[in-house]
């Protein structure tokens, strides 16, 4: 599986408004997305919490290291420091909102990767830029 995108369920995290990806998964949105659709179409509408570590042999607490673990499947995610807060995705796209300004970006893709430790967001961003007078760049921001 070389696009390594999250799999849960039988569905694939991640949804799109345009042209079809070269891998041809995802959900296809008609129209831009909202960041609360787009949480819901690319399947990233879980959250994360740390869980505290233990010994196999003795289940004795590991004080200075948590597992990060996604609730909706109970996976592992990776271990973090004691003073590590998980970001939750509804919070993260809520940061991108106030950033770009709430219906000003057209949330273009969104997904999860692996078992959903990384998670993307690409907006096109109102306007362009000239360059050199008749060169249009569009505008993205990738978070």
């Amino acid at each position: 599986m070389p696009h390594n995108l999250n799999v849960t369920n039988g569905g694939v995290s991640m949804m799109y408004v345009g042209e079809t990806p070269w891998h041809k998964l995802g959900t296809k949105l008609e129209k831009p997305a909202t960041s609360e659709e787009a949480i819901q179409e690319a399947g990233l509408n879980f959250t994360v919490q740390k869980f505290r570590l233990q010994t196999a042999t003795n289940n004795l607490p590991v004080e200075t290291h948590y597992a990060t673990v996604r609730t909706d499947t109970m996976e592992v995610l990776g271990v973090v420091g004691s003073r590590y807060e998980p970001i939750q995705n509804k919070d993260a796209f809520r940061t991108f909102d106030a950033l770009v300004g709430e219906g000003e970006a057209i949330y273009h893709t969104a997904g999860a990767l692996g078992r959903g430790e990384r998670i993307w967001l690409l907006a096109k961003l109102p306007d362009y830029i000239r360059v050199n007078g008749n060169d249009v760049v569009e505008k993205y921001r990738l978070s």
